[in-house]
Formats: C-alpha cells, structure tokens, sequence
C-alpha cells in the first residue's frame, strides 16, 4: 500500500523577479467589487433596530407598570354620625377629664392627677386587644 508520490516543484529559474511599486498595496476598486451592504443600507438597519428595541422597551414598560396606590376608605363613622359610647364609661371618664383646671400651679396640677381615675385603663386595654385577637382570627 506504499505508493510513491513525485512532488514537482516549480520551477522559478529564468524569471524575472517584479516587485510591487511604491512598496504599498493598492486597493482594488469599488467598482469592480460592489459590496451588498452599503453606507446607507447599513444606517436604515441601525435606525430600524433602534425602532425596534424602542418599541419593545415601550412595550415591556406598559406591561409592568403598577397601579396607583389608592388610599383606603376609612369605614368607621365619624363622631357626628356616631353618637354611641364605645363603652359604657367612656362618655363619663371623657367628660371628667374635660373638668381639669386650666391653672398651671403645682397644687392645681396635683388635684388634676387625683382626680384622673385610670383603674379601668387596664381592663379596657385587655378588651381593646381581645376584640383585635377575635378580629385576626
């Protein structure tokens, strides 16, 4: 399966050897080698793929825009529509911290504080948290 292969090598003897002018190579002509893609071709694709991605990105942003955050209607009645007591004392512990003196002495002050009576504040307190309890589950 050995077979011989004769290379032949050209042969140069004899001629002249010629050397490019100027020592730089010339470009060819547009003319004889139109390209397909131009100057103004390729500026019309690049406006269009602009066009394009603008288009998408307007797009992407309509999509994905979140609603105004609106605020929420208070469902409690004022207190000219409610006339009622939250409880049976609060209209009463209301009333009295109403009759303090306007005074600013010391002994005036201190008469104020004695007279404020916060015993039910912890059992309303208790009530307030229990209906809250009630309410999330």
């Amino acid at each position: 399966m050995q077979e011989d292969h004769k290379i032949q090598e050209p042969n140069f003897e004899g001629l002249e050897m010629k050397m490019p002018k100027n020592g730089a190579l010339q470009a060819p002509d547009a003319d004889a080698g139109s390209s397909i893609i131009s100057g103004p071709l390729l500026l019309i694709l690049a406006l269009l793929l602009v066009l394009i991605l603008g288009g998408m990105y307007y797009w992407f942003s309509t999509l994905t825009t979140t609603p105004a955050l609106s605020t929420p209607e208070v469902a409690r009645p004022t207190p000219e529509q409610n006339n009622e007591p939250e409880s049976t004392t609060a209209e009463a512990q209301t009333d009295m911290m109403l009759v303090t003196s306007p005074s600013d002495e010391l002994s005036a002050i201190e008469a104020d504080l004695e007279a404020t009576n916060l015993d039910s504040l912890d059992a309303e307190l208790q009530n307030i948290e229990t209906e809250l309890e009630a309410s999330l589950e």
